[in-house]
């Protein structure tokens, strides 16, 4: 390849890097100024309604305890049930297992039955 066409790619490619960052720097400045606006707007409506919102809070909160509380006594109930199942389950795959090897032990005596 000739000289001039390697500086020339070398050149482009330095340009590209170049733009690049300078793209990258500047949009990060305007991201911080928008979040530092965003934030400064929040805070003002916060000031300027936080008697309303800390009404609307507590009167939140409670429903929120309400409803954790209905939820708290649905839930022991279905895992009382499937603590029961679980329990059930085991029982019926104890008795499954016990059958198997009753089965493996009898194919084994008539192998060896076979065998004599």
């Amino acid at each position: 390849m000739p000289t001039e066409v390697i500086t020339a790619l070398i050149a482009g490619f330095v340009t590209l890097v170049t733009s690049i960052g300078t793209w990258h720097f500047s949009a990060k400045k305007d991201r911080d100024k928008t979040r530092e606006d965003l934030i400064k707007q929040l805070n003002a409506y916060y000031e300027k309604n936080r008697e309303a919102i800390t009404d609307i809070r507590q009167n939140d909160l409670q429903e929120i305890r309400d409803d954790v509380t209905d939820m708290a006594a649905s839930l022991q109930s279905k895992i009382a049930v499937i603590e029961e199942q679980i329990r059930t389950l085991s029982t019926r795959v104890e008795k499954h297992n016990q059958v198997i090897e009753r089965t493996y032990k009898l194919e084994q005596a008539v192998a060896d039955l076979r065998d004599k």
